[in-house]
Order: C-alpha cells, then structure tokens, then sequence
C-alpha cells in the first residue's frame, strides 16, 4: 500500500514539475526505449547542476529514489515528505548500524528506480569527469541493472528557453560481467569503465543542438580551488 501511495504521489509531482518547468525550459529525452519494463534499474548519470535530480525523475512515470546528504533530513516535515518519495540519507549518525548500500537494495527490490551520480559531484563546464564503483556495488548487490544517462545544456549556464537534452543510454547488467554481492571493485572496474563511457559518449559526442562553450558563473568549491592553483602557477 504504502508503494502505492508514494506512486500517486509521485505522479501528481511530476505533473505539477512538468507544468512549470517546460514553459522556462526547452527539454527532450531521448532513448527511453532502452529503460527495462520488466525490472527496476538504476540511473547513473553525469552531474551538471542542482536541476538534475528534477530531470532525470523525469525520465520515467515511476518513483525514482535518490541519495541525499543526511542534514536534508533534520526538519521531520521536509524528511517524511522526501522520505515518502524514495529519498534516502547518505549516512545516517542515529544508527551506528546504517548501511547505505542495504537501504538503497531495499529501495530497488520494492519497486523504486534509483539515482546515482558516480562522478560525485557537479562538472560546471559540460565535461564528464571520473566515475567511482558505488554504482556497481549496488547493481551487483541489488541485481539489477544500470541505465546510463547523459544530461547536456547548450550553454554552461541555464537561462530562460536554455535547451536541455536528457540522452538514455542501454542498460548494463551485473551477470553480464560475471558480478555477484560478493565482487570485488576491482572486478567491477570493467563494468564502471563501460557506464562512464557511454555517459561520456552521449554527453560529448554528436551533440542534440549547438552548444555555446560559456565560462560557468556558478563553479564548485573544487572547480574554484583547481583555477586558482592554476592562476597561482602562470604566476610563478
């Protein structure tokens, strides 16, 4: 019962997101043909900006979990709300005995599709950055498979009518790679490889529409830090 609720839910906020996002947004999909119908699945996907998790819940009519950090869940009412719609804690202090990867199989095996940002972190400049393993140790625990997604802005900096285009790539599956709970990252580093290629190819490759190389007016903290060891060395 409670997944059916949650789905209603979810539903009526997807409505109520495409209602006013689309008018100040130009936005496709492409490729959803290639997300399985028979099982739930896993969204690995490049991170542009904080509209991502928006996009991508997109994708699909079906309740998209997410992993968000754990002071997002301090205020009961906003942490029941985000809670109902699949969103799960990082860590969680209140429990010495949290684990993440166990609640996030939870999650896939009672329906919900799920997020995860291997990069993690934003990459301002449209690039793809590095992947970590997560993602693969949670398909190999959970079983089910990974469905790459490549998000692509026409500028480094949204804007009214920017053009976004959400590419889906085909999905990989953990048996296809001899996986099992039991792997080890190092087995997985074929599969991780594979995920963050094909990310890469749907973002830098045969781009949707013409893309306006902007420098970024919202960088990261680390995007800040790497520029200014850049500054200093020119200088030296």
């Amino acid at each position: 019962m409670k997944y059916h609720i949650t789905n209603f839910l979810y539903k009526l906020v997807s409505i109520l997101v495409r209602i006013f996002l689309f008018p100040v947004y130009s936005i496709r999909f492409e490729g959803r043909e290639n997300i399985p119908k028979d099982t739930s699945c896993i969204f690995a996907s490049n991170h542009r900006s904080y509209l991502d998790p928006v996009l991508i819940g997109l994708v699909k009519h079906k309740p998209l979990g997410f992993i968000a950090k754990e002071p997002l869940f301090k205020n009961p009412v906003f942490s029941g709300l985000i809670r109902m719609l699949g969103t799960i804690p990082a860590t969680w202090s209140k429990d010495p005995d949290y684990n993440l990867m166990a609640k996030a199989s939870e999650k896939l095996n009672s329906g919900f599709n799920m997020t995860i940002f291997p990069e993690g972190t934003r990459h301002t400049d449209g690039k793809v950055g590095k992947g970590k393993s997560g993602v693969c140790v949670l398909s190999a625990k959970s079983g089910v498979p990974v469905v790459p997604i490549g998000i692509i802005f026409n500028s480094n900096n949204l804007h009214f009518r920017s053009k976004i285009c959400v590419r889906i790539g085909k999905p990989l599956y953990p048996e296809e790679y001899g996986l099992t709970a039991d792997s080890s990252p190092i087995e997985m580093k074929k599969m991780k490889n594979d995920i963050m290629d094909s990310i890469k190819k749907m973002v830098e490759e045969n781009p949707p529409f013409e893309i306006i190389y902007d420098e970024p007016k919202h960088k990261t903290s680390r995007e800040k830090a790497r520029d200014e060891r850049k500054n200093q060395s020119k200088e030296s």
